[in-house]
């Protein structure tokens, strides 16, 4: 199915197509949009701000009106999005990343966000020549010397790895890699890998990586020991269809989604306070246990 979307931006100069979607941005979330908003934003001029203004209402001439007396355009009650940047997934990501500081107010299209409170994690002392040297070596398909601790090792120790992607348990970044020390693929922990040493021309082929390249499916139902009418809400939180709802995860990092997800393969669902469950729970606790 084609995208219309992408469609109708897709012939558009990368420049003007940035300043449409701000404009459709910022009516989406702020409800507002003046010249002087994309002069302050791109450092264009006032006869391009004009020019970018009546480029966007040629495309949704419904999606705005403008007031004399305030002189900006506001969001109307028929506004709908021209472009996919106004997902609401985005919003929040965005409203999270400026609160977290990984995202500037400069950077962000928002003119403002409102009140959050958000968990921040522990931010993870990774070093930025230890990631520069992993992912040269990914990218030039090499094996690397790293210094490494951990819980069941944690004196600083050496390891001959071959790195070849990148994963995120929503709280700390591993690198996936094969390792020479016990000839098998495993994650490692980026702010656990202190030092890079030696490098080697040879990594190892990725494609060999059986649990990095299995996709599992995590099938998710409502947990059965709750009403009908809470069963709805859950089915309408999670966005599930037909009672239930299907994550994607490579094998080797099912246990950490499964730990996000706060499901056991193992747990009475009766016995459990989580709302949702797993309804295969039997392949999941197989493929989590190899």
């Amino acid at each position: 199915m084609i995208n219309k979307k992408t469609t109708k931006s897709s012939s558009l100069k990368w420049n003007l197509q940035r300043r449409l979607e701000f404009i459709d941005y910022r009516l989406c979330w702020c409800g507002h949009i003046n010249r002087s908003d994309l002069v302050k934003f791109f450092g264009i001029s006032i006869p391009q701000s004009s020019l970018d203004l009546a480029e966007y209402i040629s495309r949704a001439p419904n999606n705005l009106e403008y007031d004399r007396r305030e002189k900006v355009y506001l969001r109307t009650k028929n506004f709908k999005p021209v472009f996919d940047i106004c997902d609401p997934n985005r919003y929040l990501n965005e409203i999270y990343f400026v609160t977290s500081g990984c995202l500037s107010g400069a950077e962000s299209y928002l003119e403002d966000i409102p009140s959050v409170a958000c968990f921040v994690p522990p931010k993870k002392n990774v070093k930025l020549e230890v990631l520069s040297a992993i992912v040269y070596a990914i990218k030039n398909h090499q094996a690397i010397e790293i210094t490494y601790s951990s819980m069941t090792h944690p004196e600083p120790h050496t390891r001959k790895i071959a790195p070849h992607a990148f994963g995120f348990d929503g709280v700390r970044w591993h690198v996936r890699a094969y390792c020479y020390n016990n000839e098998d693929f495993r994650d490692f922990v980026l702010s656990k890998i202190t030092a890079v040493g030696q490098v080697f021309d040879s990594g190892v082929d990725s494609a060999e990586d059986v649990k990095w390249n299995l996709v599992v499916s995590i099938c998710v139902v409502p947990n059965p020991k709750l009403t009908e009418a809470q069963k709805k809400s859950v089915e309408l939180e999670y966005g599930m269809e037909n009672g239930e709802v299907v994550f994607k995860c490579r094998q080797a990092l099912l246990f950490y989604y499964l730990k996000t997800l706060r499901l056991d393969p193992k747990a009475d669902d009766l016995s459990t306070d989580n709302h949702i469950v797993l309804k295969n729970k039997e392949q999941i606790a197989l493929l989590l246990s190899l």
